[in-house]
């Protein structure tokens, strides 16, 4: 997925495969989840439009995708739907800020807003890292396949969303347990 810069200004379409996908959610705990009923781990696309002023490349576009997890209540399969704006400053490597916001031969500056900038060497830009970083910030922690999920029965493990499973799940704290038998 890389951009040579003697193209530019032109405008992009990266599609992201299976395999690629894939490979970003393997080892999210709400991909293993889903265990051997895992399918296709999901796809998409981004279109970008890139132009340079000097020796900066900017991009500006649109990440569109879905990824499969597993519901953080109930397990089931659920298609996460990702759609991004993206915009990116891409810097040659010697002048990509460092942790504390300097530039690798600077000493301070103002804060300014935080913008998406990532450093590129030689005559081409790599898209991945921006694309594999937008996908994987954009998995919820706790993805839920309704906002009202039941989840699973604490006692017997049913889906609560198929049908009701008839088991008794009130939780009496035990330091209460002596309450229950006093007469009024």
């Amino acid at each position: 997925m890389k951009v040579p810069l003697r193209e530019l200004p032109l405008k992009r379409s990266f599609a992201l495969s299976a395999d690629f996908v894939d490979g970003l959610v393997a080892g999210l705990p709400m991909r293993k989840a889903l265990g051997s009923e895992a399918s296709q781990a999901g796809e998409g696309t981004a279109e970008l439009e890139f132009y340079m002023e000097g020796d900066n490349v900017f991009a500006r576009g649109s990440l569109d995708a879905w990824v499969e997890l597993a519901c953080s209540r109930c397990l089931g399969n659920l298609r996460h739907s990702i759609q991004e704006e993206l915009m990116v400053t891409y810097l040659p490597g010697g002048q990509v800020p460092n942790e504390d916001g300097l530039e690798a031969d600077e000493e301070d500056t103002d804060e300014g807003d935080a913008v998406d900038t990532y450093g590129y060497e030689g005559e081409e830009i790599d898209v991945e890292p921006l694309l594999r970083e937008r996908v994987l910030l954009s998995v919820p922690y706790a993805p839920l396949c309704k906002p009202d999920c039941l989840g699973l029965c604490s006692k017997c493990g049913a889906n609560r969303n198929d049908s009701e499973c008839g088991c008794d799940r009130k939780v009496l704290d035990p330091r209460l347990a002596a309450l229950k038998d006093i007469k009024v």
